[in-house]
């Protein structure tokens, strides 16, 4: 029997020699066949793979620009066409519409003066305004106090709510007497005006003012000048309020205009109401401010300081 080593190189001669088995050739050829389908197969799945993960990125493509489109809070949040605003800006409320309530208005050619008043709340009560002191000229006129300098030229009182606007004229006193208009300081007009209308007096005859005046200022309108001031004084029980400790809310307006001898004489116009009333008054008493004005004179007019103590 020939040894392991002999039939190696015999094999080895016979297969340079070509005269190698059948068989041996045809596993080769297989082999290889085999090989070149797997590479094919293997080609295949790597094709269909990249098929797909460009399918999937051209789906995902969409979604990730919008992504990138929108930021990740928004910049700005818009109200309406003219109002904008930006995260960590503090931007004023916006403006309140002016108040509609209904309105009437008193002109008087005798002392040349007008203004509106108001004939319902902001609240929508209605208000029944009586003529409780028509017009007339300064001479006739109720006075306010025992001295007779301001005197009540008009009125008009809701007896139900309480609700008054009057209009009073006198001559100019206390610190403003003597001085030029111009001088006058707000402050001062207003306190003039009330305690000039108030009756309450010390044990030395002194006048006492029992407002306590809140704000006062000067508007100027058309050249005259209108000194506005809000003040609050301590009323009577009244039905609605029964309190001992019952207020009014008031808003007046005073302006001037020179007498027969040149003495300026003050118009006033008081509105006034419960203090419980202010919110749904307050509007409308500052539009009836707003509205005051003293008229150019007609021959109707009749100075105040005309026959001042000619009662008819």
């Amino acid at each position: 029997m020939l040894h392991a080593s002999q039939q190696r190189v015999g094999a080895s001669r016979a297969f340079r020699s070509g005269k190698a088995p059948r068989l041996s050739l045809m596993r080769c050829r297989a082999s290889a066949g085999q090989r070149d389908a797997d590479a094919q197969a293997m080609s295949r799945r790597q094709s269909l793979a990249s098929g797909l993960v460009l399918v999937a990125g051209a789906l995902a493509m969409p979604a990730m620009a919008d992504e990138v489109a929108a930021p990740a809070e928004p910049l700005a949040e818009v109200l309406s066409p003219t109002q904008v605003i930006v995260p960590g800006e503090i931007v004023a409320p916006p403006a309140r519409p002016d108040v509609n309530v209904e309105m009437r208005e008193l002109k008087d050619p005798i002392l040349a003066y007008r203004f509106m008043y108001p004939v319902s709340t902001t609240d929508g009560k209605p208000l029944t305004m009586t003529m409780s002191r028509a017009p007339e000229k300064y001479s006739s006129a109720a006075p306010l106090t025992a001295d007779a300098r301001q005197r009540i030229v008009s009125e008009l009182f809701d007896f139900k709510s309480f609700v008054g606007a009057s209009m009073s004229v006198g001559p100019a006193s206390g610190a403003l007497k003597g001085r030029a208009p111009t001088e006058w300081k707000p402050r001062e007009v207003a306190l003039t005006v009330l305690v000039d209308r108030s009756t309450a007096r010390t044990t030395v005859g002194q006048r006492l003012m029992l407002n306590t005046v809140e704000e006062a200022h000067l508007e100027e309108r058309g050249g005259l000048q209108y000194w506005v001031y809000e003040h609050v004084s301590q009323g009577s029980p009244t039905i609605t309020n029964r309190s001992r400790e019952s207020y009014r809310h008031q808003l007046a307006v005073t302006s001037w205009r020179a007498g027969l001898d040149g003495t300026p004489y003050l118009y006033t116009l008081n509105l006034s109401c419960p203090e419980e009333l202010w919110p749904s008054l307050e509007a409308p008493f500052r539009k009836a401010v707003q509205s005051f004005a003293l008229l150019p004179t007609t021959r109707d007019y009749i100075p105040p300081d005309k026959d001042p103590w000619l009662f008819f």
